[in-house]
C-alpha cells in the first residue's frame, strides 16, 4: 500500500514538472519577438509588409522591423513609400558589404527582383524567407501569376520557402496553400488575392518559426517550369498559332502591361476588350464561312463584335484601337475601315 502511494505521488510529480515545462516553452515561444529585415517592392510585397508591421504595434512577433528598397527609379516604390510614411528603417539596395545583418533575426523577401548574395544570407542567424506566388516548383521567376493565367492554370497558390544563394526560387519550401483559378479572372485580381494569402501564411509561418523552419523540405525535381519577366513581343497576335482560349488569357494575364495588338493592312490595331470563348453557337454568318485562313475579320452588328478566325476557331473582340486613333467599337471599326475595303481584304494581317 505505501509503495502504491510512493509511486503515485512520483507519477503525478512528474506529470506537474512535465507540464510545466512543456508551458513555460510553449511561453517562452509565444513570448519571442523577432527582429526582421523586409526587402520588397510593389503591391504583392506591401500586404505582408503591413501584416509584420501590425504584429509588432500590437506587440505580438515582431520587435523591429527595416526595410530594404531598390533605388527609386524615377519614384521610390510601394514598399519605399509605405516605410517612409510609417518611419520605418530604410536601405537602400545594393546593400554596402560594411552594412551587418546579424543583429536581425531573419530576413523576408516578397517581389523584390534581386538575386540575394550568400553573404547577407548568411548574415542572418535564422537564414531568409521568400514569399512566391506560385506552388513551386511551378512557375519559378519573376512573373508566376502572369505566366499561370496566361497558360490557363486551373489552380495556382502561395510558397513560403527558404532562400538559396546564386539561383531564384529554388530553396526548400517551408509552407504552401493553393487556391483554384476563376477561369475569368486577370492577372491583377489574382495577384491581389495570392498577396493576401501570402502575408497570412508567412504571419503562421512566423508565429511558431522553428516549427516550420525544423519541417520544411526540398522542391520536388519533377514539375519545375519558369517564369521570366514578361516581354513585349507577347503583345503581338500570331492568327495562324494562338486559338480563342488562348488569345483570351494571353489578354487577361498581361492587359495590365499593355495592349494586345495586330496589323490591318500595315497600320497597327490594338484590341482593348477580348471576350471569353463561348460555347453558343457562332453566328450563322460564321458558319456559312469554309475555309477562311487564319485573320480573317466578320462583323457581327447584332452583338456589336468583331469576330477573328485564329488557329482553330474564332475570337471575338469588343473595342480596338486603330493607329493614332481613339478606342472604337466594333461596328465604329467596320464603318470606318472595313467598309472602305472589299470583302476579300477583311483580315488582320498574319505574319
Amino acid at each position: 500500500m505505501f509503495y502504491r502511494s510512493v509511486r503515485t505521488l512520483v507519477l503525478k510529480t512528474f506529470k506537474n514538472v512535465f507540464i510545466l515545462k512543456t508551458r513555460k516553452y510553449c511561453s517562452d515561444n509565444s513570448r519571442k519577438k523577432w527582429k526582421i529585415m523586409f526587402f520588397g517592392t510593389d503591391g504583392f510585397a506591401l500586404k505582408s509588409l503591413e501584416e509584420l508591421h501590425r504584429a509588432m504595434q500590437d506587440g505580438s512577433m515582431v520587435s523591429e522591423l527595416s526595410v530594404v528598397v531598390p533605388a527609386p527609379k524615377p519614384h521610390p516604390c510601394l514598399v519605399a513609400k509605405y516605410a517612409k510614411q510609417h518611419n520605418l528603417p530604410i536601405s537602400v539596395w545594393p546593400l554596402p558589404k560594411e552594412k551587418q545583418n546579424d543583429c536581425w533575426d531573419f530576413g523576408v523577401v516578397a517581389s523584390f527582383g534581386h538575386l540575394i548574395p550568400s553573404r547577407i544570407i548568411n548574415g542572418f542567424p535564422l537564414g531568409m524567407l521568400n514569399i512566391h506566388g506560385s506552388i513551386l516548383p511551378r512557375w519559378r521567376g519573376a512573373a508566376p501569376v502572369v505566366h499561370a493565367v496566361m497558360n490557363g492554370d486551373a489552380e495556382t497558390g502561395v510558397t513560403i520557402m527558404r532562400i538559396k544563394p546564386h539561383h531564384f526560387d529554388v530553396g526548400d519550401i517551408v509552407a504552401q496553400e493553393s487556391i483554384a483559378i476563376d477561369p475569368h479572372i486577370s492577372a491583377v485580381q489574382l495577384t491581389d488575392r495570392l498577396a493576401g494569402m501570402g502575408a497570412n501564411l508567412l504571419v503562421r509561418c512566423i508565429s511558431d518559426l522553428h516549427y516550420h523552419l525544423d519541417r520544411c523540405i526540398p522542391q520536388p525535381s519533377h514539375g519545375v517550369t519558369l517564369a521570366p519577366k514578361i516581354d513585349a513581343k507577347l503583345s503581338h497576335i500570331d492568327w495562324t498559332r494562338l486559338n480563342a482560349a488562348q488569345i483570351y488569357n494571353r489578354w487577361r494575364a498581361t492587359c495590365h502591361l499593355f495592349k494586345l495588338q495586330t496589323f490591318f493592312h500595315g497600320a497597327n490595331v490594338k484590341l482593348n476588350a477580348v471576350e471569353p470563348p463561348t460555347t453558343e453557337p457562332f453566328p450563322e454568318m460564321l458558319q456559312n464561312l469554309i475555309d477562311v485562313r487564319p485573320g480573317r475579320i466578320v462583323v457581327d452588328r447584332t452583338r456589336n463584335l468583331l469576330f477573328v478566325r485564329c488557329q482553330e476557331d474564332w475570337v471575338a473582340i469588343r473595342y480596338v484601337t486603330p493607329h493614332r486613333r481613339p478606342v472604337m467599337s466594333a461596328l465604329d471599326f467596320s464603318n470606318g475601315y472595313l467598309a472602305k475595303k472589299a470583302i476579300g481584304q477583311h483580315y488582320f494581317d498574319v505574319p
